[in-house]
């Protein structure tokens, strides 16, 4: 009987716990909306609480960024004087930092470099620059100093009376004249392209690129005054000349494409190859050398000719970049 006693007691204290869980599980809708408020008021009040902290710390890194920033601004110009300083202790000018970075960019340089001021940039950029230089000056060989059998001694007080008379002509008879007609317009090209190079500013001048423009054009100076020498005497090769007569006229007529071929024709010539494919024996004929005469190319000659062809090439470039042609008459 005790037994059944306790086991009753122990079902009813489980069906109290099951009904007290069963009403704490459900709540009313006022209950739930007031549970709602409350919590958004507790959300807006600590946001409330946060917004001067946050105001705060934004406004203080701000001011940091401006400290920061104006810091930089006070040491960039204490290097850009120092720099100025020393730059005037050189006599030479400061460059910018944009053309500073670009001159150092075109030379395949780092724009900096680990723990490097603007001074010892601009010593940097001036070193390369120098080293740039001196290293197309090497690439371009003795052209500076050609001694040949062309260009070597002046000729004698004869030979120099007769290149006055030869300058000193009357520009009527250019078009009967070969001689004349190559060596007046070469001529002129080369000292208008001298004259170029001198009117340019100062800064362009210090350029590595300014130094090696002056020194392409002493070369092609250099290089073509066995071809003066030759007009002058008369003694331009019979198979050269023609060709650089229609040079000449190709050019004045602005017709640059045209000109190219005849430098083309004239450099390379018109058949590839020359000799054993175009042969059909085993023993060349023996008219078969003045046949393809014509068709042989001159750059390889001698050292002179090349020379003096390539700067021919020089100066039809530089005559088409100071005239005004159409596109479609250009060598691109």
């Amino acid at each position: 009987m005790d037994a059944l006693m306790r086991v009753m007691g122990a079902k009813k204290r489980e069906a109290a716990a099951a009904r007290l869980k069963t009403q704490a599980k459900y709540l009313r809708r006022a209950e739930v909306e007031t549970l709602l408020e409350e919590k958004e008021e507790e959300e807006t009040q600590k946001k409330k609480e946060k917004q001067p902290q946050q105001q705060e710390q934004q406004e203080e890194e701000e001011e940091a960024e401006e400290e920061q920033s104006k810091r930089k601004k006070r040491r960039l110009e204490t290097l850009q004087d120092r720099a100025a300083a020393k730059a005037e202790d050189a006599d030479e000018p400061v460059l910018a930092w944009p053309d500073l970075r670009r001159r150092l960019r075109e030379l395949a340089q780092p724009v900096t470099l680990f723990g490097e001021d603007l001074a010892q940039r601009m010593a940097r950029l001036r070193r390369v620059e120098i080293a740039a230089a001196a290293k197309h000056e090497d690439e371009l060989g003795a052209g500076h100093d050609i001694r040949n059998r062309f260009v070597g001694g002046g000729g004698g007080p004869r030979a120099q009376a007769e290149a006055d008379e030869f300058e000193r002509d009357a520009a009527e008879d250019d078009e009967q004249d070969a001689d004349k007609l190559v060596y007046r317009f070469f001529k002129g090209m080369l000292q208008r392209w001298e004259k170029d190079l001198a009117a340019r500013p100062e800064h362009v001048k210090r350029t590595a690129q300014g130094k090696i423009a002056v020194k392409t054009m002493k070369q092609c100076k250099d290089y073509i005054r066995p071809l003066f020498k030759l007009c002058k005497q008369r003694q331009v090769p019979p198979d050269i000349l023609p060709n650089l007569v229609d040079i000449v006229k190709f050019c004045r007529q602005g017709e640059f494409v045209m000109a190219n071929d005849a430098y083309i024709k004239l450099a390379i010539g018109n058949a590839a190859w020359p000799i054993g494919v175009t042969m059909v024996g085993i023993h060349e004929r023996t008219g078969r050398e003045k046949i393809n005469s014509n068709k042989q190319a001159h750059v390889m000659n001698n050292e002179s000719q090349r020379k003096y062809l390539t700067s021919v090439k020089r100066l039809m470039s530089y005559a088409q970049s100071i005239s005004n042609v159409l596109p479609s008459k250009r060598v691109l």
